[in-house]
C-alpha cells in the first residue's frame, strides 16, 4: 500500500505505515500536524504546508511555542518572554518591542530592588527602565544608592542613611564630604542627565542597530521598501490630482470674484453706512492717538520724575554715609521726604492729567468695540448676499410662470368672449329656426286632422306588429334558453374548488346560528358584561366565511364578465341587425302611410310576411352564432383558477366601459319599444315621427358604439393572464390569521352534554409540543344529584394526538372519579391518576387544571379555589414514561384537538374510549399560547338552545387576571380621542405597566400626517422616537446608562412626561431615567395606540422612514393612564386580539438565543457524574458549537457540535452521535444520562451510549450547588460559543421536580436574547431539494446567455443591476443589490453628481441625434452637456423650472429651443434632440416636436472635451448655461444614444447609483459596486472627537468610518461578519476594541453606531452595548485633525497593518460629528456608487 502521508512525505515505516522525514514544517504519524511554532489550513483537512506563526510576524519574529485556530483567528500560545493574542508585546517582567524586527524581550534588570511581593521585576515594558526603586536605590537599573544613603546596591543590598548630620555623603564608602559641597545643580545637574540620557540612547541605538542589520538582510526590508515606493507613486498620483482640484476650485473663485464684482451695486446703502462707522472710527482713532501721545508725555515725564527722586535717593543714601547722620536725623528726613512726596502726588496737574488719560482709555475702548461690531454686522450682511440672491432668482422664476399662466388665463378669457359671442349668434339662428319649425308643426297639424279617418289599416298592421313583437319574444327566450346554457358551462368552469367554498359557507352559516343562539342564552348568565364582550369578539370569527365568500363572489362575478362578453358579441349584433331593420320598416311605413292614406291590405300583409320570414333568418342566424361561442368556450385553455381569476380582472377593468356604454344604448331602444306601442295605438302623427327619428337616433348611436366596442374586445381577448391576485389571497391570509388570533382569546366555557364535541385549533407550532407540552383549563363538572357510591362517572375529557389515535397522543379523562392523565410516546400509555381529589368532591364551580409533559416525565395539576378566602387547594401527582422516547412526534397533516368528545367516525384509544364530557370547559394555554375552545375547526352535535355556557364565577379570577391585559405580538388597543378625559396640559403624562419576557417591542404609539410619538423597547431598553413638526428633524430619547432593563419578566411603571411644550421625560418605575429638550411645540395628537398597530400605519412611508421598529408588543399591560385618567382597553371599538389577565405561562422565559459570543449561567443542586438526566432541543446553521458545559476541577461534563455532529464528554469519555448533520436550522432534541453503568446520549431517536469507566471504583457523588453554562462558557478556550437556539431545557435535580428551565431566572446573561430566536432553513439545504446536481455548477450554464467580448456593456461604470435572484450575505436580512430597473441610474445628491464618457471616436459635428429617458420631480439640473476645452462649441439638454431646454452654437450665437410644457412630473419620458448644422429639434415623447434654426455661419463646429451626463464637473458649463441648471440632474436617466447606438462603459463615476425601484427614504447608499465620501474640511478628526451615525447594512462586513494622517496614525471603524470594530494608531502602536452586537446589525433595521476618543482613550457604542480600550499614551501628540471618509476608502491609503477595506454596502443616515450634523450634500468629494439623500427601503 502506498504510504498516506498527506502529500508531506514519500517515505514511511514498512510494519506500521509511520511516516519519516516529514517535510514542509509537519510531524505526525502520517504527517498530518505542523510542528510547533508552525500552523497550516486546518479548516481543509490535513495542512499542505505548514507556516511559522504570525506571532506577532511570520518568519522575521515568530515568538509562539504553537498556534491554532479559534473562530477563524489565530491565536498563540506565546514563549515564556511574550504576550498578547500573537504575542505582540512583553510579559510582565520583560521589556522590547516585538513589532520591532529584530528585538527581542529581555528580562527586567533592577538589581533585585524591585517591589519583593511582585512575582516580576517591575520596568519600563519597552525602554526597560526600572520603576518604584525600593531599600534606598536609585538608577536606571536600581544599580546605586539614593542621594543620601552610601552601600552595595547590587550585591551587598546594604544603601545605609548617611551619618553627616544631614550633610552630603559618598554614595559607596559614605564618607561625608565637605560642607561647601552641593550637589550638582545647574549646568552640573544638565551634565548628568544628560549622562544618563546619552546611556538611554546607547541602549537605543543599539536596538536599533540590530533592527536595521536585521532589516537591510532580509526579504522584508525589500517588500517594506517596494511598498514604500508604490506609496510614494501613488501620493503623487493623488498629489497630482489634488493639484487639479485646487485648479479647479481657483477657477471657481474666480467666477465668485467676478460674480461678487455685479452685487457691488446692491450695498451701496451699506457700504455708505461703513463708511459713516470708518470715518467715526478714523475720528475715535484720531483722538486716541491723540491721548495716546499726551499718555506718552506724561510717562516720559513721570520717568523723568522718577530719574529725578532715585537721584536724590542715591545722593540721600551718600549724605547720609558721609556725613555720619545719627539714626533721629535719618528719620527725620524721611519724614520731610515722604511729605513732599503727598504733596507732589495732591498737585493738580498730575492728578487731572491721570483722570483725563483714563476717561480717553476708556472712550477710545467703546468706540473699539463699535467698530468691531459694525464689522460683525457687514460680514453678517456679506453672507445673506448669496441667500438673497438665490431666493431672488426663484422668484423671478416663480414670476415668469406667474406670467405665463397669467398670459394663458388671458388668452382663455379672450377664447371664451369669442365663443360666448359665436353662441349669441347661435341662439338668434336657432330662434329663428324654432318660429319656421312652428309654422310648419301647425300644418302638420292640419294635415294629421285629416288622416284620422285612413287608421284601419294600419290597426290591421298593429295587431301583425304585435303578433311579431311576440315572435321575437319567442326569439329571445331562446336567446335566454342559450344564455343559460353558456352561464352552466361557464359555473363548471369555475367549480374546481366548490367543495371549499361550499364548506367554509356552510360552516360560516352553522356559525352565525349558533352564535345568535349563544347570544340569546347568555343575557341572563353575564357576568359584568365579559360573557357579552367575548361573544361580540366571537363574532369576529364570522370573518372567515364572510372572507371566503367574498373571494368566491370576486371569483364568480370575475368569471360571469365572460358571460357579459359573449352576450355583448352574439346578442348586441342581433339586437342592431333586428332594430336597423325595424327602424327602417317602420320609416319605410311611415313615409307610405304620408303618400297615401288608403293603403293596400295586400301590400301590409305582404309586408308582414316579410318581417317575419326576416325574424326567422335572423334567429337562425343567432342560434348559429350562439353556437360558435359555446364551441369557443369549450376550446377555451383551461388554466388553474388563480390565473383565470387574474385574467378575469384585467378584463374587468376593459369591459366595464363597454358595457355602460351599451346600457346607455340599449335603455333609450327599450323606451322606444314602449313608446311605439302606446302611440301606435292611437297613431298620433306626431308621435309616430318621434318614434322613427329614435329609431334613427337609436341606430346612429348603435353605429357608433358597436366599432368601439368590437376594438375593446379585440384588446381584451389580446390580455394575458396576470398573477395579481396573490396580493389580495395573501390580505385574505392575514385577516384569517388575525381572527383566529382574536378568537384564541375568547375566555368563555361552553357546556358539553356528553354528545357534543369541538375541534380545536392548537395554534401552538407542533415542533414545540415534541419535548415540553403543557395544558391549561378550566373544568366545572355537573353537580351529583344522588349520592352514589361510585362517584362520578366515567368520561372523556380532551385528545391532542394522531388521527390513527395508535400511540403519539395526550389525554384527560375521569376513571374511577379520578382526573387521569394519559400521554403515549410511541409504544405504550402512562397514566397519571390524580387519586387525592375525587371528582365527586370538586366545587359546583370551575376548577383550574394543568397537564404537563417534560420529556417522559409527566404531572397533572388541579387548583380548587376555596369560597370563603382567598386561599387555594392544590393537587399534584407525577409520573414517568417506561421506555426510551422522550419526544411527542406528532405531523400537522395528521394531527387532531378534540375536547369533550370527538365525532363518530374517530375511534379513540382505550385508555380515552369514553362517554363524551358533561359540564363547561374552558381552554386557557397551550405551552406559551392562550387558546380557547372559540378558535375550532368543527363542532358536532352542540346544540345552542341547550348548551348554554356555565356562569364565569368570579373566584376563578384572580385580581391581577381580572386588571390586566394580554398582547400576544399580534394584538394592540386604539383609544380614540383621548382628549375626551384629559387636555393637554403645561405638564402632559401617559403611564403604563409593563411586564414582559421580550426584548424588542412597540409600547405607545401616535401618528398624525408627517408627525409622530414612539415609546418602543428594543434590546430590553427603552426608547422615545418623536417628531412634532420640528424643524431639525425628529427626536431621539433613550436610556444611554441602561439604568432601568424592562424585560425581566416583571412589572415596571413607565412614565413620559412632556413639560412646558419642549421637555420630553422618561421616568421608569419612579425614578428619572432620562429627559431631552426640544424646539418648543405642542403635541398634535388625539388617538394613541397600545401594544401596537395596524400593518398600514406601521408600514407608512412616514414612519418607515424615522422608526427602526415595527414589532408589536408581547406581554401584558395595565394601568393605562393619560393626565392620570384610567382607561378600560377592552371597551375601546377598534382594540383588536387584547385578552383578559396576564398568563404566567406567557411570560416564561423557555428559550435562548446565542450569537456566538452569549452564554448564560446558572446555579443549581444536582450532580453531573451520577444518577443524572437532562435535555434540550437546540437549532442552528453553525457546525460547531459549545451548547452545554460543567467543569469540576479537572472533570468536565460537557455538550457541544463539532462539524455538525453532537458530541457528549463526561470526564474525557465522548459519545458521538452518527455521521447526520444537524446544523441543518431545524430543532432537535439531545437527551443525555449518567448512570454509575453507561453513558448514554440520544439525539432525536438515536440513541448511543458508552459504558462507564468508573464503574465499581465506589466514586462518591457530591451534593452541592453546581455552576454551568449554556451556549458557551469564558473558561472553555478548546470550545467555540455557540450560535443559535437551545429551548425546553430541564434535568433532573436534588432539591425538586424535573421541570422546564425558566431562562429569565438565571443569574449570568451575556449577550443573549430569551425570547426570539431568529434560526431560519439553511439556504443550501434548500437548494439541494431541488435537483440532484444543483449545488454543482455547470460551466456551460450561462454561456447563452453570455456577451461577446466586442459588445458594449448596458452597465456603464461597472454598475451592475441584479436578477430576480440577487446575491445575499449570509448574515443579512436584506439582498446586497435592491430591486432596480435596468439599464437606469439615479443622479443628483451632489451639486456634481455625474458619469463621463470620453469623447466617442465617430464625429458629430455636422449632425448629431441623441435619445435619452428622463424621470424627476426636479425643477432644474444638467442632464447633457458636450463642448470643446474652451466651452466655445458646445450642445447641452437641461431642465428649467420644470420645462426641457435643449440649447447648441451656432457661431457666436445661441441656438435655444425650450418646452411649453412641464416634464417633472415623476413618470417616464422619452426625448430626442438633434442637431443639424444650424438648426435643431426637439422631440418629446414622439408627440411635440419643436424645431427651431439660426443662419448658418461657415464656422467649424469641433468638441473636444468628454460627455457629462446628470452633471458637470465644477467650473463647467457657467459659461452657457444659468447657474441653477448647471447643478446636477436629480431623478432618473437611461437608455442614452448617439444616432441609435448606445453610449456605454463611462470612464468616471461620481454619486451614480442604479435607479431603484419601490420605496425610498432619507439616508445616503452605498452600493455593491463600492464608493465613498469624503467630508469637508470643516469636519475632521484628531485626539479628541465623537462620531455618530446610523446604519442599516446589506452585507456583513465593510468599512463604514476611516481617517488618516500623513504620518501613519490613523482610525478605522469597520464591520466584519456582523461584528463592529474600531482600530487606532496614535504614532506608539495599533489597539483595537469591537462589540457583537446581540442584535444582528444585518436585519433590516435601523442601527446607532457612536466612536467616541479621548487621546489613548477609545469607546464604541453599537445600540447601547458598550466596550472601549485604553492604548498607549503617546507622550508627544500631534493633533492632525484627519480627514474623514465614509462608506469606503481609496486602497491606497491602506497601510500593510490594515486589512483590505471592503465596501460598506447599504445606508447610513444622521451622521453626526461633535454633535455638529453632516450633510452628505456638500461632502468635499463624492467618488463612485453613491446616492446621497436616498437610501432604498426594501
Amino acid at each position: 500500500m502506498p504510504c498516506v502521508c498527506n502529500g508531506n512525505s514519500d517515505e514511511c515505516l514498512d510494519g506500521s505505515g509511520f511516516c519519516v522525514h516529514c517535510q514542509r514544517n509537519t510531524t505526525g504519524e502520517h504527517c498530518e500536524k505542523c510542528l510547533d511554532g508552525y500552523i497550516g489550513d486546518s479548516i481543509r483537512g490535513p495542512p499542505r504546508f505548514c507556516q511559522p506563526c504570525p506571532c506577532p510576524l511570520p518568519y522575521v519574529a515568530n515568538f509562539a511555542e504553537s498556534c491554532y485556530r479559534k473562530n477563524g483567528a489565530v491565536r498563540c500560545i506565546c514563549k515564556e518572554n511574550y504576550a498578547g493574542p500573537n504575542c505582540e508585546r512583553c510579559a510582565p517582567g520583560y521589556y522590547g518591542n516585538p513589532l520591532l524586527i529584530g528585538s527581542t524581550c529581555k528580562k527586567c534588570d533592577c538589581s533585585g530592588n524591585s517591589d519583593p511581593n511582585l512575582i516580576f521585576e517591575d520596568c519600563d515594558e519597552v525602554t526597560g527602565q526600572c520603576r518604584n526603586c525600593l531599600r534606598n536605590t536609585t538608577g536606571f537599573k536600581c544599580e546605586r544608592c539614593a542621594p543620601g544613603y552610601y552601600g552595595d546596591a547590587r550585591i551587598a543590598k546594604n544603601c545605609a542613611v548617611c551619618n553627616c548630620g544631614g550633610g552630603p555623603c559618598d554614595s559607596v564608602t559614605g564618607e561625608c564630604l565637605e560642607e561647601g559641597f552641593e550637589p550638582p545643580t545647574g549646568c552640573d545637574k544638565c551634565i548628568w542627565d544628560l549622562i544618563d540620557d546619552l546611556r538611554l540612547a546607547a541602549l537605543s541605538i543599539e536596538e536599533s542597530k540590530s533592527g536595521l542589520l536585521s532589516v537591510s538582510s532580509g526579504a522584508a526590508a525589500h517588500r517594506h521598501v517596494n511598498e514604500l515606493n508604490s506609496t510614494i507613486y501613488l501620493l503623487k498620483t493623488k498629489l497630482s490630482e489634488r493639484e487639479n482640484q485646487y485648479v479647479l476650485r481657483k477657477i471657481q473663485i474666480n467666477n465668485a470674484e467676478n460674480t461678487m464684482k455685479s452685487f457691488l451695486s446692491d450695498v451701496e446703502e451699506l457700504a455708505e453706512r461703513e463708511s459713516q462707522a470708518l470715518r467715526r472710527g478714523k475720528l475715535a482713532q484720531k483722538e486716541s492717538m491723540d491721548t495716546i501721545n499726551h499718555a506718552t508725555q506724561l510717562m516720559e515725564q513721570a520717568h523723568d520724575m522718577r530719574d529725578k527722586i532715585q537721584e536724590i535717593n542715591n545722593k540721600m543714601l551718600y549724605y547720609g554715609e558721609e556725613h555720619e547722620l545719627t539714626s533721629e536725623e535719618i528719620s527725620e528726613k524721611l519724614v520731610l521726604a515722604q511729605k513732599m512726596l503727598e504733596e507732589i502726588r495732591r498737585r493738580q496737574p498730575f492728578f487731572t492729567q491721570r483722570e483725563l488719560v483714563d476717561e480717553e482709555v476708556d472712550e477710545a475702548h467703546e468706540l473699539l468695540n463699535q467698530a468691531e461690531s459694525w464689522q460683525r454686522l457687514s460680514n453678517d450682511t456679506r453672507s445673506l448676499f448669496p441667500v438673497v440672491l438665490e431666493q431672488l432668482d426663484d422668484y423671478n422664476a416663480k414670476l415668469s410662470d406667474l406670467q405665463e399662466s397669467l398670459d394663458q388665463a388671458l388668452d382663455h378669457v379672450r377664447d371664451a368672449e369669442d365663443m360666448n359671442r359665436a353662441t349669441a349668434a347661435r341662439q338668434r339662428d336657432h330662434e329663428k329656426q324654432y318660429e319656421r319649425v312652428r309654422e310648419q308643426v301647425e300644418g302638420v297639424n292640419v294635415s294629421l286632422k285629416t288622416s284620422l279617418d285612413s287608421l284601419t289599416t294600419p290597426r290591421l298592421t298593429l295587431s301583425e306588429l304585435d303578433d311579431t313583437v311576440k315572435n321575437a319574444s319567442g326569439i329571445y327566450a331562446e336567446i335566454d334558453g342559450a344564455k343559460n346554457e353558456l352561464q352552466g358551462k361557464l359555473a363548471n368552469l369555475s367549480n374546481l374548488r366548490h367543495d371549499l367554498v361550499q364548506e367554509a359557507v356552510d360552516h360560516a352559516q352553522n356559525l352565525q346560528q349558533e352564535a345568535d343562539e349563544l347570544s340569546r342564552n347568555l343575557h341572563s348568565s353575564d357576568m359584568n358584561g365579559l360573557v357579552q364582550k367575548a361573544l361580540d369578539a366571537s363574532n369576529v370569527y364570522e370573518n372567515i366565511a364572510n372572507y371566503v365568500n367574498e373571494a368566491n363572489e370576486t371569483a364568480a362575478w370575475a368569471l360571469n364578465i365572460t358571460d357579459r362578453i359573449y352576450d355583448a358579441v352574439s346578442g348586441i349584433d342581433t339586437q342592431i341587425i333586428y332594430h336597423k331593420d325595424e327602424s327602417e320598416n317602420l320609416l319605410n311605413q311611415a313615409r307610405e302611410l304620408q303618400a297615401k292614406t288608403d293603403p293596400s291590405n295586400d301590400e301590409a300583409v305582404a309586408d308582414t310576411n316579410r318581417r317575419v320570414d326576416g325574424a326567422l333568418a335572423r334567429k337562425s342566424a343567432l342560434r348559429n352564432r350562439l353556437n360558435d361561442a359555446i364551441k369557443r368556450l369549450q376550446a377555451t385553455e383551461r388554466g388553474d383558477a388563480h390565473q383565470r381569476l387574474g385574467q378575469s380582472k384585467l378584463i374587468t377593468e376593459e369591459a366595464s366601459k363597454t358595457t355602460v356604454e351599451v346600457q346607455q344604448a340599449a335603455a333609450p331602444m327599450a323606451d322606444n319599444l314602449t313608446n311605439w306601442s302606446q302611440n301606435l295605438q292611437s297613431f298620433d302623427s306626431s308621435a309616430y315621427n318621434t318614434a322613427v327619428d329614435s329609431a334613427q337616433d337609436a341606430v346612429r348611436n348603435l353605429t357608433e358604439v358597436v366599432p368601439q366596442l368590437l376594438d375593446q374586445l379585440r384588446t381584451v381577448e389580446q390580455k394575458r393572464p396576470a398573477s395579481n391576485v396573490s396580493a389580495s389571497i395573501q390580505r385574505i391570509r392575514e385577516l384569517i390569521a388575525q381572527t383566529r388570533s382574536v378568537a384564541s382569546k375568547i375566555q368563555v366555557s361552553m357546556m358539553f352534554d356528553g354528545q357534543s364535541a369541538v375541534e380545536v385549533h392548537p395554534k401552538t407550532s407542533l415542533d414545540d409540543l415534541k419535548t415540553f407540552t403543557s395544558l391549561s383549563l378550566y373544568m366545572k363538572p355537573p353537580p351529583v344529584k344522588q349520592p352514589e357510591p361510585a362517584g362520578a362517572a366515567d368520561r372523556f375529557v380532551l385528545y391532542l394526538g394522531s388521527k390513527h389515535a395508535k400511540k403519539e397522543y395526550m389525554g384527560l379523562a375521569i376513571k374511577n372519579d379520578n382526573l387521569v392523565y394519559v400521554y403515549n410516546l410511541g409504544t405504550k400509555d402512562v397514566e397519571i391518576p390524580l387519586d387525592s381529589k375525587p371528582v365527586s368532591s370538586w366545587p359546583a364551580y370551575f376548577s383550574i387544571v394543568k397537564i404537563e409533559r417534560v420529556g417522559k416525565h409527566g404531572k397533572v395539576f388541579l387548583t380548587v379555589p376555596s369560597l370563603s378566602s382567598t386561599a387555594e387547594e392544590k393537587f399534584i401527582k407525577k409520573g414517568e414514561f417506561a421506555g426510551d422516547d422522550s419526544l411527542l412526534d406528532l405531523d400537522p397533516e395528521d394531527t387532531v384537538f378534540y375536547v369533550g368528545g370527538v365525532p363518530s367516525n374517530f375511534k379513540l384509544p382505550a385508555s380515552l374510549n369514553l362517554p363524551g364530557f358533561v359540564g363547561c370547559l374552558e381552554l386557557a394555554t397551550l405551552n406559551n399560547d392562550v387558546i380557547s375552545l372559540y378558535n375550532f375547526k368543527h363542532i358536532y352535535n352542540m346544540d345552542p338552545s341547550k348548551s348554554v355556557p356555565c356562569a364565569r364565577d368570579k373566584l376563578a379570577f384572580t385580581q391581577s387576571r381580572a386588571a390586566s391585559y394580554f398582547f400576544d405580538g399580534s394584538s394592540y388597543a386604539v383609544v380614540r380621542d383621548i382628549t375626551r378625559r384629559g387636555k393637554f396640559g403645561q405638564v402632559t403624562r401617559f403611564d403604563i405597566e409593563v411586564r414582559t419576557p421580550a426584548d424588542n417591542g412597540l409600547i405607545l404609539l401616535m401618528v398624525n400626517g408627517s408627525m409622530f410619538f414612539s415609546l418602543e423597547m428594543r434590546n430590553g431598553y427603552l426608547h422615545v422616537f418623536y417628531d412634532f413638526g420640528f424643524s431639525n428633524g425628529p427626536v431621539h430619547l433613550e436610556d444611554t446608562s441602561k439604568r432601568a432593563q424592562i424585560n425581566d419578566a416583571k412589572y415596571h411603571e413607565i412614565s413620559i412626561i412632556y413639560h412646558n411644550d419642549k421637555k420630553m421625560i422618561l421616568v421608569v418605575d419612579r425614578r428619572h431615567v432620562k429627559s431631552m429638550d426640544n424646539e418648543k411645540m405642542k403635541i398634535p395628537f388625539t388617538d394613541i395606540y397600545i401594544g401596537g398597530a395596524p400593518p398600514e400605519i406601521l408600514q407608512s412611508r412616514t414612519l418607515r422612514a424615522h422608526l427602526p421598529l415595527d414589532i408589536n408588543f408581547r406581554g401584558c399591560m395595565k394601568g393605562f393612564q393619560f393626565q392620570k385618567k384610567d382607561f378600560n382597553l377592552l371597551e375601546q371599538t377598534e382594540t383588536l386580539g387584547v385578552g383578559y389577565g396576564c398568563p404566567e405561562d406567557s411570560l416564561i422565559s423557555r428559550r435562548a438565543y446565542f450569537n456566538g459570543q452569549s452564554f448564560i449561567a446558572s446555579v443549581q443542586k444536582m450532580s453531573f457524574f451520577d444518577g443524572f438526566e437532562g435535555g434540550f432541543n437546540f437549532r442552528t446553521l453553525q457546525p460547531n458549537g459549545l451548547l452545554f458545559y460543567y467543569a469540576s476541577g479537572a472533570d468536565v461534563f460537557s455538550i457541544s457540535l463539532d462539524n455538525g455532529t453532537v458530541v457528549l464528554d463526561v470526564k474525557g469519555i465522548k459519545v458521538q452521535s452518527a455521521d447526520k448533520q444537524y446544523n441543518d436550522g431545524l430543532s432537535h432534541l439531545v437527551i443525555t444520562s449518567v448512570s454509575p453503568a453507561r453513558y448514554e446520549l440520544i439525539v432525536d431517536k438515536s440513541r448511543l451510549g458508552s459504558k462507564n469507566p468508573t464503574k465499581g471504583k465506589g466514586e462518591q457523588t457530591q451534593a452541592g450547588e453546581k455552576k454551568f453554562y449554556f451556549g458557551g462558557s469564558p473558561i472553555s478556550p478548546q470550545y467555540a460559543n455557540f450560535t443559535g437556539c437551545i429551548s425546553n431545557a430541564y434535568f433532573t435535580r436534588l432539591d425538586r421536580d424535573v421541570e422546564v428551565e425558566d431562562f429569565q431566572r438565571y443569574s449570568e446573561k451575556v449577550h443573549t436574547s430569551l425570547y426570539e430566536c431568529p434560526i431560519e432553513s439553511s439556504p443550501l439545504f434548500l437548494l439541494y431539494k431541488k435537483g440532484k446536481n444543483s449545488s454543482k455548477p455547470k460551466a456551460s450554464q450561462n454561456k447563452k446567455g453570455e456577451k461577446s467580448k466586442d459588445a458594449p456593456s448596458g452597465d456603464p461604470a461597472g454598475l451592475k443591476f441584479p436578477e430576480g435572484n440577487a446575491p445575499r450575505d449570509a448574515y443579512c436580512h436584506l439582498s446586497n443589490s435592491p430591486r432596480a430597473i435596468e439599464h437606469a441610474y439615479q443622479y443628483g445628491g451632489t451639486a456634481n453628481s455625474r458619469q463621463e464618457f470620453e469623447h466617442l471616436k465617430r464625429d458629430f459635428g455636422e449632425k448629431s441625434q441623441f435619445s435619452i429617458r428622463l424621470k424627476t420631480r426636479s425643477s432644474h439640473g444638467m442632464i447633457f452637456y458636450v463642448s470643446d476645452q474652451e466651452e466655445n462649441d458646445f450642445m447641452t439638454l437641461f431642465l428649467a423650472h420644470g420645462r426641457l431646454v435643449f440649447m447648441f452654437n451656432v457661431g457666436h450665437k445661441k441656438l435655444k429651443i425650450r418646452s411649453q410644457e412641464k416634464y417633472n412630473d415623476g413618470v417616464w419620458h422619452d426625448v430626442i434632440f438633434i442637431r443639424e448644422k444650424s438648426s435643431g429639434r426637439l422631440i418629446i415623447d414622439g408627440l411635440r416636436v419643436l424645431e427651431e434654426s439660426l443662419p448658418p455661419t461657415g464656422a467649424a463646429w469641433n468638441i473636444k472635451g468628454p460627455i457629462y451626463l446628470g452633471g458637470v464637473a465644477p467650473g463647467r458649463a457657467v459659461k452657457n448655461v444659468q447657474i441653477n441648471s448647471v447643478y446636477s440632474f436629480s431623478g432618473c436617466l437611461g437608455n442614452l444614444q448617439l444616432n441609435g447606438a448606445s453610449i456605454t462603459s463611462a470612464s468616471q463615476t461620481f454619486s451614480v447609483t442604479p435607479c431603484f425601484e419601490g420605496p425610498m427614504e432619507t439616508g445616503t447608499y452605498f452600493s455593491t459596486e463600492g464608493g465613498y465620501v469624503v467630508l469637508d474640511e470643516s469636519f475632521n478628526i484628531g485626539l479628541k472627537f465623537e462620531i455618530a451615525f446610523e446604519v442599516r447594512p446589506r452585507s456583513s462586513s465593510g468599512t463604514l468610518v476611516h481617517g488618516h494622517s500623513v504620518n501613519g496614525e490613523y482610525l478605522n471603524v469597520h464591520m466584519k461578519k456582523g461584528q463592529v470594530v474600531v482600530k487606532v494608531n496614535n504614532g506608539i502602536r495599533d489597539f483595537s476594541t469591537s462589540v457583537m452586537p446581540k442584535q444582528s446589525l444585518c436585519d433590516g433595521r435601523w442601527h446607532r453606531i457612536t466612536v467616541i476618543r479621548d487621546s489613548n482613550v477609545v469607546q464604541l457604542d453599537v445600540d447601547s452595548e458598550v466596550n472601549h480600550v485604553v492604548g498607549p499614551l503617546n507622550p508627544k501628540p500631534v493633533d492632525h485633525r484627519e480627514p474623514v471618509f465614509v462608506g469606503g476608502v481609496p486602497e491606497s491609503l491602506l497601510t500593510p497593518r490594515l486589512a483590505p477595506g471592503r465596501p460598506f454596502t447599504g445606508c447610513i443616515r444622521h451622521f453626526v460629528i461633535d454633535g455638529r450634523p453632516v450633510s452628505f450634500s456638500k461632502a468635499a468629494l463624492v467618488s463612485g456608487a453613491v446616492s446621497i439623500n436616498s437610501c432604498p427601503a426594501a
